[in-house]
């Protein structure tokens, strides 16, 4: 018999995906255009503002590895309830007033809680919209572009409008975390009794996703993608000051890039349906990547366009990335355990990149722009493996 879904079937699920899209990423794109401005308060060098940029994603590769074990404990929507709830304390931890060390235990909190979030998201969207991955995904990754790039436009402007400068500009956020901790919250305990009824009657599959090769390209992709689009959004601000544009101009092109990433996370399921496999649609971004640095670095008048070519990727490469996991995937459990080793090794390649780009930054300013193009590059090869048709 066909399944006849309802309204809580569809509409509330996706309501809470939309949720969780809009507190994974501002408690870490407000963080760049006031990078600056925090260094500076607390007597930050360059090496350790580096650290802090590449502390968030360094906890996203840690706890990525154990989140599957965490879903299949206490189940995909009772770990997003928890996760936002810790989100919303890691967000207030990071900006409390008092010892250097508040900063640097949330943002660690901060990490290892989307980190979570991040693995859930392909889970919950193979389980309720098995049919619409990529367009649910989609979806997904254009909302929670469009609120990052809002975070890195307001955080200046913000940062300016208290007297706790950038300390209110991080912390506002927690409002947000906390209305998607409750609505989670509301909707596991309905969600927890049903999946306990279905669990006595379901088998598990077994694939041992470390020692499989397509999951390896997948979770390279994912890191060499993310490399791209957590650099530019940590350290690109910098880059564009380097080269005479405004803090509040330089957070407002983030938030332009941002844009153009939704329309990148929008295109991304229909470029997915070129061809016999997902190739183009992961090779495609790669391309922008080294036009757009290209572009910044030979002929920075034109700074606004490469923004947007640059966004066009990163979304496009995101959507990409994630709808591979649900895709690739032969069952919920599957997809769990991919989701949680691509997101471990990929987050893993984007810290170490973001810790070089703070290193060579403070040898010169645009060197970032390096380990963007590099990792532009590595997109390009990368999608060519990560992209073809395959199953696990």
């Amino acid at each position: 018999m066909t399944k006849k879904y309802n309204y809580t079937d569809i509409v509330l699920p996706l309501c809470g995906i939309l949720l969780v899209a809009i507190n994974l990423r501002p408690v870490i794109t407000a963080v760049g255009p006031i990078m600056p401005r925090l260094g500076s308060d607390l007597t930050l060098n360059a090496s350790q503002l580096g650290l802090l940029g590449a502390l968030p994603i360094a906890m996203f590769a840690i706890v990525s590895a154990g989140s599957q074990a965490i879903i299949a404990r206490f189940g995909v929507e009772r770990t997003t309830a928890g996760a936002l709830a810790l989100l919303t304390l890691g967000t207030l931890w990071r900006s409390w007033p008092g010892a250097s060390a508040n900063l640097w235990a949330g943002t660690a909190l901060i990490g290892a809680t989307i980190a979570v979030g991040n693995v859930a998201v392909p889970v919950i969207v193979k389980k309720v919209f098995p049919h619409a991955m990529a367009l649910v995904t989609s979806i997904y990754v254009a909302v929670l572009g469009i609120f990052a790039g809002l975070a890195a436009a307001v955080a200046v402007p913000l940062a300016d409008s208290s007297s706790w400068s950038w300390r209110l500009s991080l912390g506002v956020w927690a409002v947000l975390t906390l209305v998607g901790a409750f609505y989670w919250a509301v909707h596991a305990a309905r969600a927890h009794q049903e999946q306990q009824s279905r669990s006595r009657h379901r088998g598990t599959r077994t694939i041992n996703i470390w020692r499989n090769l397509a999951a390896w390209q997948i979770a390279t992709y994912m890191g060499v993608q993310s490399s791209v689009f957590y650099v530019s959004l940590t350290w690109l601000p910098s880059v564009e000051q380097g080269l005479g544009v405004s803090p509040v101009a330089a957070g407002w092109h983030m938030f332009l890039l941002q844009i153009a990433g939704v329309v990148g996370n929008l295109a991304a399921p229909v470029l997915m349906r070129i061809g016999r496999d997902q190739q183009f649609a992961a090779v495609l971004p790669g391309l922008l990547f080294v036009v757009a640095l290209a572009g910044i670095y030979f002929h920075p008048a034109w700074l606004v366009f490469w923004d947007a070519v640059l966004g066009l990727g990163t979304g496009t490469a995101f959507v990409v990335s994630l709808s591979l996991i649900a895709m690739r995937a032969g069952d919920v459990s599957t997809a769990s355990r991919l989701s949680s080793m691509a997101q471990a090794i990929g987050y893993g390649i984007t810290a170490l990149n973001l810790y070089v780009a703070g290193l060579v930054e403070g040898l010169n300013p645009l060197a970032p722009l390096a380990v963007l193009s590099l990792a532009g590059v590595c997109v390009l090869v990368m999608g060519l493996f990560a992209g073809r048709q395959q199953r696990l």
